[in-house]
Protein backbone atom coordinates (compact mmCIF):
# COMPACT_ATOMS: atom_id res chain seq x y z
CA UNK A 1 0.00 0.00 0.00
CA UNK A 2 1.51 3.51 -0.73
CA UNK A 3 0.82 6.16 1.21
CA UNK A 4 -1.83 8.00 1.63
CA UNK A 5 -4.00 4.92 0.45
CA UNK A 6 -6.51 3.55 2.14
CA UNK A 7 -6.32 -0.13 3.64
CA UNK A 8 -9.73 -0.55 2.60
CA UNK A 9 -11.67 -0.57 -1.06
CA UNK A 10 -13.56 2.76 -1.30
CA UNK A 11 -16.17 2.00 1.12
CA UNK A 12 -20.16 0.98 -0.09
CA UNK A 13 -21.80 1.72 3.49
CA UNK A 14 -21.58 4.55 6.26
CA UNK A 15 -19.89 1.37 8.23
CA UNK A 16 -17.21 0.65 6.54
CA UNK A 17 -15.82 4.09 6.74
CA UNK A 18 -16.27 5.05 10.01
CA UNK A 19 -14.73 1.39 10.47
CA UNK A 20 -11.42 2.87 8.85
CA UNK A 21 -11.50 6.24 10.94
CA UNK A 22 -11.28 4.35 14.21
CA UNK A 23 -9.05 1.87 13.25
CA UNK A 24 -6.67 5.41 12.78
CA UNK A 25 -7.42 7.12 15.77
CA UNK A 26 -7.45 4.15 18.28
CA UNK A 27 -4.41 2.66 16.39
CA UNK A 28 -1.62 3.79 14.26
CA UNK A 29 -2.69 7.83 14.94
CA UNK A 30 -2.94 7.42 18.56
CA UNK A 31 0.88 5.77 18.84
CA UNK A 32 2.52 8.37 17.24
CA UNK A 33 0.74 11.58 18.51
CA UNK A 34 -0.65 10.37 22.16
CA UNK A 35 -4.10 10.34 23.47
CA UNK A 36 -6.01 13.29 21.63
CA UNK A 37 -6.56 15.12 24.71
CA UNK A 38 -2.55 15.18 25.34
CA UNK A 39 -1.65 15.76 21.57
CA UNK A 40 -4.40 18.95 21.26
CA UNK A 41 -3.37 20.06 23.98
CA UNK A 42 0.00 20.89 22.60
CA UNK A 43 -1.45 22.10 19.60
CA UNK A 44 -3.37 24.55 21.65
CA UNK A 45 -0.25 25.78 23.49
CA UNK A 46 1.57 25.98 20.07
CA UNK A 47 -1.33 27.55 18.16
CA UNK A 48 -1.69 30.45 21.33
CA UNK A 49 1.98 30.88 20.82
CA UNK A 50 1.77 32.00 17.42
CA UNK A 51 -1.16 33.81 17.74
CA UNK A 52 -2.30 35.27 21.41
CA UNK A 53 -5.58 33.50 20.97
CA UNK A 54 -6.27 30.56 23.35
CA UNK A 55 -8.45 27.90 21.84
CA UNK A 56 -9.57 24.89 24.26
CA UNK A 57 -8.68 21.44 22.76
CA UNK A 58 -12.06 21.04 21.48
CA UNK A 59 -12.26 24.06 19.77
CA UNK A 60 -8.58 23.27 17.92
CA UNK A 61 -10.40 19.74 17.22
CA UNK A 62 -13.30 21.39 15.13
CA UNK A 63 -11.21 23.66 13.74
CA UNK A 64 -9.68 20.52 12.14
CA UNK A 65 -12.99 19.32 11.58
CA UNK A 66 -13.59 22.68 9.52
CA UNK A 67 -10.21 22.15 7.28
CA UNK A 68 -11.84 18.83 6.20
CA UNK A 69 -15.39 19.95 5.41
CA UNK A 70 -13.51 22.81 3.90
CA UNK A 71 -11.37 20.19 1.68
CA UNK A 72 -14.59 18.16 0.67
CA UNK A 73 -16.64 21.05 -0.37
CA UNK A 74 -13.45 21.63 -3.11
CA UNK A 75 -13.42 18.05 -4.26
CA UNK A 76 -16.88 17.85 -4.86
CA UNK A 77 -17.18 21.56 -6.26
CA UNK A 78 -14.23 20.90 -8.73
CA UNK A 79 -15.00 17.15 -9.23
CA UNK A 80 -18.12 16.53 -7.76
CA UNK A 81 -16.42 13.66 -5.95
CA UNK A 82 -15.94 13.09 -2.14
CA UNK A 83 -12.34 13.03 -1.30
CA UNK A 84 -12.49 9.56 0.61
CA UNK A 85 -9.27 10.58 3.08
CA UNK A 86 -10.95 13.99 3.82
CA UNK A 87 -14.16 11.98 4.88
CA UNK A 88 -12.19 9.57 7.04
CA UNK A 89 -10.27 12.38 8.29
CA UNK A 90 -13.29 14.17 9.46
CA UNK A 91 -14.69 11.87 11.04
CA UNK A 92 -11.83 11.01 12.57
CA UNK A 93 -11.42 14.56 14.00
CA UNK A 94 -15.46 13.96 15.27
CA UNK A 95 -14.50 10.83 17.03
CA UNK A 96 -11.46 12.71 18.76
CA UNK A 97 -13.72 15.02 20.47
CA UNK A 98 -16.00 12.41 22.12
CA UNK A 99 -12.60 10.78 23.24
CA UNK A 100 -11.12 13.79 24.64
CA UNK A 101 -14.34 14.07 26.87
CA UNK A 102 -14.59 9.90 27.85
CA UNK A 103 -10.13 10.83 29.07
CA UNK A 104 -11.77 13.68 30.69
CA UNK A 105 -14.20 13.85 33.87
CA UNK A 106 -17.77 16.07 33.39
CA UNK A 107 -15.87 19.42 34.73
CA UNK A 108 -12.76 18.88 33.02
CA UNK A 109 -14.74 18.21 30.15
CA UNK A 110 -16.52 22.10 30.27
CA UNK A 111 -13.65 23.81 31.37
CA UNK A 112 -11.66 22.34 27.86
CA UNK A 113 -14.93 22.92 26.06
CA UNK A 114 -15.36 26.49 27.20
CA UNK A 115 -11.15 27.34 27.00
Amino acid sequence: MNQGESQYAVPTNGAEVLTEAFGLVTGPRQKQYDHPAEDYQKVVDIFCAFTGHRLSVYEALLFMVSVKMARLRTSIQRNGEIHHDSLVDALGYLACINMVKEYTNTTTFMEAWNG
